[in-house]
Formats: C-alpha cells, structure tokens, sequence
C-alpha cells in the first residue's frame, strides 16, 4: 500500500517501468485518495500487465470492490492487438491496446482512408492460448453525424502523448505535438489555455476564430441526433466477432460487439472510433 510518491531516491518514472519489464510480475493497485500519483501507478500496471482501480474520497468502494474482483476472479485478454484490412488507418489511440478484462470495453481512436468492406481482427492471449476473432463491416465514405469525434481523437492522442512525457520525460517534439493538436482543435492542456477577449481583437490580432465554428457545427449535429429515435448501431451484424452478451459483475458468459460510434470524413481523412466489448471467463 503506497501513495506512489517518489521523493526519495530515484524519482524518475522510466526507471520503476524498466524494474517492473525485468520482473515476471502482475501489478494490481487500488490507488486511494486525490492526492495520490497516479500517474506512476497507472504506467507500473500497465506495464506489469495488471491494472489500478482509482478511489477516490467520495467514491463508491463497493462497486469498485466488485470491479476488481471481477477482473481478478476471471482470466484477461492480453497482449491485445487489432488489425484493419480492407482500408489504410493511421494515427490510432491507444497504439498499444495492453490487457482487456472481463466486461472491459476496448475504444479505438484513428484516422482512415477509403471506404467499402474491410476486415477487423482482434488478437490477444488467453492465459498463453491465443485467441483471434474476426468480423467485417463497411467503412462508409462519409458520415457527418458525430462530428465530436474530431476532438474525441485528439484528446485521446494528447493523452498518449503525455502519458509518454510522465514515463520518458518531456522533449521538444512531444510537447510541440501536444500544442499543435491542442491549439488545433481547441483543447486545455498542461501547455495551452484558453484567453477570453473581445470580438473585435480576434480581427485586430488576426487570430482565426476556427473553434467557433467547430463548436456550432457539434451543436448543430446534437440537436438532430436528440430527436431521433434510438437505433442499433452495431456494424457487425452479418459476422459478429461475438456471440453472447456483455460480461457483468453478477456472471455470464462474456461476449459482445463491435459498434462503429461515429464516422467523419475529411475527404479524404476520415475519423474512426470503434468500440469493442472483451468479457472473457475462467
């Protein structure tokens, strides 16, 4: 039990990751209390091929209890990796999956070029057996509906990134990448923020006032959305990379879906987020 701060000795993330790659060792930290680095803790679990469960002062121990006892009392995905044939993708966060756990969802951010029937492929290993499963779904060229996925990726991208600069350190290039992203699409980072001022000094700096308008397109988007009725927005219909329904904390038999949130092209980008259920048991 530890609150992960490293003021003693060695304090450099990069170090306790490379102990934790020489051990044949699982990590599972319940990381009590706001004032705790969890920064360290999260990057020596997922190194480790464990997990952390953050609780936090007002938070609802009992369920986070179940959680990880759900996670500890059946065997886990790991090693995961997806692969996408059939369109060029690019760009994808998380890049290194890691480990999935009983009734754990997998959301996939990045960027992809074409359109038409493609296959998806997830690999991984069950207790050091390997497990593959396969499903295929159109990819369409354009689709305007959700039109946050935009900033839904970058923010998943920044977060890679700084996840990098908490266990590697920081460097010019990836903090340059976290400003460009950030400034691009309109996001608060530990290197940007947000200055409010007068309409007339945008024009009288010449600054462009691209995130209005990224803002009113996202609401003009949500109000259509709001009234529509609710449909079934899985893709895999045809060949479902699973069978079953999605693991629970009180049992079954795991399962799930592939469900394409949102597509948005940029001809000739376009934003991709897939959302993939694992619920694997003993």
């Amino acid at each position: 039990m530890t609150d992960g701060v490293a003021n003693v000795g060695e304090v450099e993330h990069r170090k306790f990751l490379e102990l934790v790659g020489r051990k044949d060792i699982r990590l599972f930290t319940l990381v009590m209390g706001n004032s705790a680095n969890r920064p360290l803790l999260d990057a020596m679990t997922r190194e480790s091929g464990g997990f952390a469960v953050s609780v936090s002062n007002s938070d609802d121990i009992v369920g986070q209890l179940l959680t990880a006892t759900g996670k500890l009392t059946h065997e886990a995905l790991h090693g995961v990796r997806i692969d996408i044939d059939g369109v060029k993708t690019a760009d994808l966060s998380p890049q290194t999956p890691g480990s999935l756990y009983r009734g754990q969802q997998l959301v996939l951010f990045g960027h992809y070029w074409g359109n038409g029937m493609a296959s998806v492929t997830l690999k991984g290993k069950r207790s050091g057996e390997r497990k593959t499963y396969h499903t295929q779904f159109a990819f369409p060229q354009t689709s305007t509906g959700n039109p946050e996925i935009e900033r839904l990726w970058a923010f998943a991208a920044i977060e890679d990134l700084n996840q990098q600069i908490a266990d590697f350190g920081e460097n010019a290039d990836t903090r340059q990448a976290v400003i460009d992203l950030a400034t691009e699409f309109g996001l608060v980072t530990d290197h940007t923020s947000m200055l409010v001022v007068r309409d007339e000094v945008f024009d009288q700096l010449g600054i462009q006032r691209s995130n209005r308008q990224r803002v009113a397109t996202e609401q003009a988007a949500r109000k259509p959305r709001s009234q529509a009725p609710i449909v079934q927005r899985r893709v895999d219909t045809a060949q479902p990379m699973y069978s079953g329904s999605r693991a629970s904390h009180g049992g079954g038999s795991g399962g799930g879906s592939i469900d394409l949130l949102a597509l948005m092209l940029m001809l000739p980008l376009a934003w991709l987020a897939i959302r993939n259920r694992c619920g694997t048991e003993a």
